[in-house]
């Protein structure tokens, strides 16, 4: 997988260890690039961890993750249709999932994972984005730190609970 040069804005989301990230900012600033690129990196890095990448829905997810991963990772991990899993010669994962509605939370249940990017985040609610986070965790103890990562452009339904968080810090 060849690396583009990041912009400032994506060095700092790149490189930031924070529990919980956000990386803000207007269209085509290079949010999901950065999702993509932290992820494949954590993933080879650290062998076996496991990674979710959430959008609201499923062909949002094809079209800015799934088909350049499959593409651009071909020589490191295989992509598996039916379970929505892009595997590492590691053991490391990242799952795509989907919430597009309450309902939609159904699916998440008794997962677990070391990181979570909810891409696009304010489209998600607050109630959304509150149950997805409780599967940041893992059972086993292996040392490697949970990490949530929040992308976002400014409006929708979930604008108000990242701005409260990470604008006002008011937790």
């Amino acid at each position: 997988m060849r690396i583009d040069k990041p912009n400032p804005k994506q060095v700092e989301f790149l490189t930031a260890t924070e529990r919980y990230v956000a990386f803000g900012g207007a269209r085509g600033g290079g949010k999901s690039w950065s999702v993509r690129t932290k992820a494949v990196l954590l993933c080879c890095k650290h062998p076996g961890i496991k990674v979710l990448i959430v959008r609201r829905t499923y062909p949002e997810l094809m079209s800015n993750h799934i088909e350049i991963l499959r593409r651009d990772c071909k020589e490191m991990a295989k992509y598996n249709e039916k379970d929505k899993i892009l595997r590492f010669v590691n053991g490391s994962i990242i799952k795509f999932m989907y919430c597009d509605s309450d309902r939609d939370l159904m699916n998440f249940q008794g997962q677990e994972y070391h990181i979570i990017f909810l891409d696009e985040a304010t489209q998600l609610s607050e109630h959304q984005m509150r149950e997805i986070s409780a599967i940041l965790r893992s059972g086993a103890n292996d040392g490697f730190p949970r990490r949530m990562y929040f992308t976002c452009n400014p409006g929708g339904q979930g604008h108000q609970y990242i701005k409260r968080l990470f604008i006002d810090k008011n937790y």
